[in-house]
C-alpha cells in the first residue's frame, strides 16, 4: 500500500511540474535602457512625457525593455556632503520622491507615477497615485524617514559612472553615445525600434 501511495505521489508531482512548465509564459527579449534625469529640467520633463512614456506605454515597449530611471541629473555633492541640485532644493526634494517611488514600486507603476508627476513642477504624488489607484504609503514613509542626501546617494553613484554632459541622458544596451542623444531625445521610439531589431533580429509591433 505504501509503495502504491509513493508511486501515486511521484506521478502527481510529475503532472504538476509538467503543468507549470507547459503554462509558463516565455520571457521576451529585453533591451536595457537607462534614463539619467532630474525632476525639474524642462528637457527631461518633455522627454519623459512626450517621448519615453508614450513609447513604453502606448506603443507597449515596456514589456521588451529593461528600463532603469536615475533621478539625479546634474546634481553635485558639496563640501559639506550635501546634495545640491541644478534647479534648487525643490528639485532635490522631487528627485528624492522619484527615488522612493522607484524603490517601492515596479517599473510599470513607477513610470506611471513619475510621468504623471513630471507634467507639473509641483509634487503631484497624491493626485497621480489617486488617478492610477496606486498605494503610495511606503513611498511616503521612505521620504519621511530618510534624508534627501541618503535617498539620493545611490543615484549619485550610478550617475557618476556615465560621462554625460547634460540631461536627459540615455544609455541603450548599456552604451552612452553623446552623438546620439539629440536623436534619442527627439525620436526615442524610432531609435529604440532600430536598436531592438539590430540586437535581437526582431521587429516589434508598430515599429516603422
Amino acid at each position: 500500500m505504501k509503495a502504491i501511495l509513493c508511486c501515486f505521489l511521484i506521478l502527481l508531482c510529475g503532472i504538476l511540474e509538467c503543468t507549470v512548465t507547459c503554462h509558463r509564459v516565455p520571457q521576451s527579449d529585453k533591451l536595457p535602457v537607462t534614463l539619467y534625469y532630474e525632476a525639474l529640467c524642462p528637457y527631461c520633463m518633455e522627454f519623459v512625457t512626450d517621448q519615453l512614456n508614450p513609447s513604453m506605454v502606448r506603443q507597449d515597449r515596456l514589456a521588451f525593455t529593461e528600463l532603469t530611471l536615475v533621478p539625479y541629473g546634474n546634481a553635485k555633492v558639496n563640501s559639506m556632503g550635501k546634495v545640491v541640485c541644478q534647479h534648487g532644493m525643490e528639485e532635490c526634494e522631487l528627485n528624492a520622491w522619484h527615488a522612493c517611488i522607484l524603490e517601492h514600486h515596479n517599473i510599470t507603476n513607477s513610470l506611471k507615477l513619475i510621468a504623471c508627476m513630471m507634467r507639473s513642477r509641483k509634487n503631484k504624488l497624491d493626485e497621480c497615485s489617486s488617478h492610477y489607484s496606486i498605494n503610495v504609503t511606503a513611498v511616503k514613509d521612505c521620504k519621511k524617514s530618510r534624508s534627501v542626501d541618503d535617498i539620493l546617494q545611490k543615484y549619485g553613484e550610478d550617475s557618476s559612472k556615465v560621462a554625460y554632459r547634460g540631461v536627459p541622458a540615455v544609455t541603450i544596451d548599456n552604451v552612452y553615445d553623446d552623438d546620439e542623444q539629440e536623436n534619442i531625445s527627439e525620436n526615442f521610439d524610432v531609435v529604440f525600434c532600430a536598436k531592438y531589431e539590430a540586437k535581437f533580429n526582431k521587429k516589434l509591433r508598430n515599429c516603422k
